[in-house]
């Protein structure tokens, strides 16, 4: 998949990001290359299937690779899911042996 590169371009995929991830931002604000990293993150947290398309659009693989590898807590399902995906071990992600806050 070729990456969008162009800021323009880029602005106008960022604005089509569903209120699942993005539920309390103004899209309007974001600028993919500041604020790759919370984007990458929020949709690897709660992100719709649309909102992960755009998001392979717009960083490459070891962008999404870092970033969610390192995001502190996600559910079962997700690290089941992005192991698959990134093609990684579900022990890669550094929340696999973390207890939930409301489970300590």
């Amino acid at each position: 998949m070729e990456k969008v590169t162009d800021p323009i371009e880029a602005k106008k995929l960022i604005l089509q990001l569903t209120k699942a991830a993005f539920w309390n931002c103004d899209l309007d604000k974001f600028d993919y290359s500041r604020d790759k990293d919370y984007i990458i993150k929020r949709i690897v947290e709660a992100g719709l299937e649309n909102d992960e398309i755009i998001m392979w659009k717009l960083y490459s693989y070891d962008d999404i690779k870092n970033v969610a590898l390192n995001i502190e807590s996600l559910r079962n399902d997700i690290i089941t899911y992005y192991s698959f995906v990134l093609k990684v071990e579900e022990k890669d992600f550094i929340c696999y042996n973390k207890k939930p806050w409301y489970k300590k």
